[in-house]
């Protein structure tokens, strides 16, 4: 009982590991920067694998890439903006501008690749 219990905290815990972002801090971070925008609610059980996989991703990324967090739940407004309606949702972000949006969960690999793809 203990193991799931702390296996359920890390969950959590993955889940915030990135800077959230708002409706009012929104543009000023990304601006300017590559950027890969992890659109998730805490309920859905993708958001987690995916959450995990940006975590092994943030290893091996480049370095001019960064990553965000949007919980939907919380900033709905953002979601509708960038067309968010199924989760997971990655968009990504090329000097402040939507370039690429990916739904589903991403492997390490996938995700290496589409941010070689989208930020060269």
């Amino acid at each position: 009982m203990k193991k799931i219990i702390l296996l359920m905290l890390i969950s959590i815990a993955s889940l915030f590991a990135y800077e959230e972002l708002t409706v009012d801090n929104f543009d000023e971070k990304i601006k300017d920067k590559n950027v890969i925008i992890d659109f998730y609610a805490v309920w859905c059980p993708p958001c987690k694998i995916l959450a995990s996989n940006l975590e092994d991703f943030d290893v091996v990324k480049p370095d001019n890439v960064e990553i965000f967090k949007v919980n939907i739940d919380n900033q709905m407004v953002l979601a509708k903006k960038y067309g968010v309606s199924k989760l997971p949702t990655l968009v990504y972000f090329k000097n402040g501008k939507p370039v690429n949006d990916y739904v589903g969960v991403l492997s390490v690999e996938e995700l290496t690749a589409t941010s070689k793809e989208n930020f060269k």
